[in-house]
């Protein structure tokens, strides 16, 4: 009975032990293929050396958008951090604050400006939409010259002075 009991415990101690093997002295698991490895990312944008308030900041690579607002000292906090590695950068401030400033029409608030001048250019009345306040060079997704390499750790001092 005694070698029965000894032979038990030491078949779930060797159980334990493999099941907990691969995880041993390894820190954090791996990330599933498939899945973005995310940090933490903070900073500050100014223009011409003033903060901006309100602005949208969005760091982005082909697998994961990160978005945070400026609050009044310029400084931003991306709510679900970024993906480590290369990220492009693009910020945006529309006059009014957002898109709500296109007017009382929900549905032109949510039109691009792209859209808006295609309207225009076919009906009567020309439709505008809010002025962006922030650079083109900046705040285009697709041409904008910003960039920020995300380190495992994150950043706190994610800085861009426009």
């Amino acid at each position: 009975m005694r070698i029965r009991i000894r032979k038990l415990a030491w078949s779930w101690s060797l159980l334990g032990i493999l099941c907990m093997g691969p995880t041993i002295g390894c820190g954090k698991a791996p990330i599933p293929k498939g899945t973005v490895k995310k940090a933490e990312v903070s900073g500050t944008i100014t223009l011409a050396g003033k903060p901006i308030e309100g602005a949208e900041v969005y760091f982005f690579t082909e697998k994961f958008t990160g978005f945070g607002k400026t609050d009044a000292q310029g400084k931003f906090r991306l709510a679900q951090g970024a993906a480590v590695g290369p990220n492009k950068v693009y910020i945006s401030k529309l006059e009014g604050g957002g898109a709500a400033a296109a007017g009382s029409d929900p549905i032109m608030a949510l039109n691009d400006p792209g859209q808006m001048q295609a309207a225009s250019q076919s009906s009567a009345a020309p439709i505008s939409g809010p002025k962006e306040l922030i650079p083109n060079e900046y705040s285009n997704q697709q041409t904008s010259k910003l960039t920020f390499d995300v380190p495992d750790a994150g950043a706190k001092e994610a800085n861009f002075n426009l």
